[in-house]
């Protein structure tokens, strides 16, 4: 009796002794698959450089050919997709090597942030629609940045969130928002640079001509947001004190013709484009910034042309091309 009554009260080693609570603590530590896999990490199996395309398409659950698929299409953009990928490359770790990647029914997501950025990519279009339209060059860039900052936190915010099902509205939802960014992007780029450029961003858009006749019909400036403009002053009788005019295109084409007996200090400002003068000697220059130039008539020398028609023009182009163009003189 004493024997198999000392045989039943050996304890089991692999049980917690009597009053003591089983160790839990390393078992709540231990990283479940679930929450592993919500971790956005760079993939083992399905890898063919740094495994990045892969751990992108575990972690949102979408093929990764998909993925490799806009790598490629954003390279084309300056190769934006090479450095992106080479970012995540170091940025994002390596999949622990006893991870077991599978693929997992997610989610439908339940969260209203893609909703929320089309309804706030709305409000910035309206802003700048309106920058336009009131030709204030400062906000349109400002709007920009600020939504450019805002996408950098929504993705942020997406990356350390759960992965959710990919549905036909996200997938619809995630395009719209896209190319209203880029839009949202590139006119505000434009807008900055067109307002770095000095350019007077009014006067309206289309295709323009002005020809006045006489002196009080020339105006003090011609102004084109967006089109051509052409000003015509072959017709004008010029004094020879000077008379000052200035024209502008924010994108597009200025033409301006001079007349033919008229001495002509030009001055032209372009951001992005050429200039061409056409006048006693044809020139062509590319990609001028700020440049001065005098044109005399034909035949006449700097001695003679103290007694000519005197006109100076200020020609500014953002985008575009300015040419300048001499009358040709009467038969009389």
């Amino acid at each position: 009796m004493s024997d198999s009554t000392s045989a039943n009260e050996v304890p089991n080693e692999a049980s917690p002794a009597i009053g003591e609570q089983p160790d839990t603590a390393a078992a709540a530590s231990t990283p479940t698959p679930d929450s592993a896999s919500a971790r956005l990490r760079r993939s083992r199996e399905q890898r063919v450089i740094a495994g990045v395309a892969g751990g992108i398409a575990e972690r949102f659950d979408v093929n990764e050919n998909l993925v490799r698929i806009v790598f490629a299409v954003l390279t084309l953009f300056w190769g934006l997709g090479v450095a992106i990928y080479l970012v995540m490359w170091v940025v994002v770790p390596l999949a622990d090597a006893d991870a077991t990647p599978r693929r997992r029914v997610t989610p439908v997501s339940t969260s209203h942030r893609l909703t929320f950025a089309l309804l706030a990519s709305l409000v910035v279009v309206v802003g700048l629609m309106i920058a336009v339209a009131r030709h204030v060059g400062v906000l349109a860039p400002g709007l920009a940045a600020a939504w450019v900052v805002f996408l950098l936190a929504l993705a942020i915010i997406a990356v350390k969130t759960p992965a959710r099902r990919l549905t036909i509205r996200r997938v619809a939802g995630v395009v719209l928002l896209a190319v209203v960014s880029l839009l949202i992007v590139v006119v505000g780029s434009v807008m900055g640079f067109l307002e770095s450029t000095g350019v007077t961003l009014a006067g309206g858009n289309g295709d323009f001509v002005w020809q006045p006749t006489s002196l009080a019909q020339v105006a003090r400036g011609y102004h084109v947001e967006f089109g051509a403009g052409t000003v015509d002053l072959s017709a004008v009788d010029f004094p020879v004190t000077g008379s000052t005019v200035s024209a502008s295109v924010g994108v597009g084409v200025l033409q301006i013709v001079v007349p033919a007996n008229a001495v002509v200090s030009l001055t032209t400002n372009v951001g992005i484009g050429i200039v061409t003068y056409q006048t006693d000697t044809p020139m062509f220059v590319r990609g001028v910034a700020t440049e001065h130039y005098t044109s005399l008539p034909v035949g006449v020398n700097a001695a003679q042309s103290r007694h000519d028609p005197h006109l100076v023009v200020d020609a500014r182009v953002g985008i575009g091309r300015i040419s300048m163009l001499r009358a040709v003189a009467s038969a009389s």
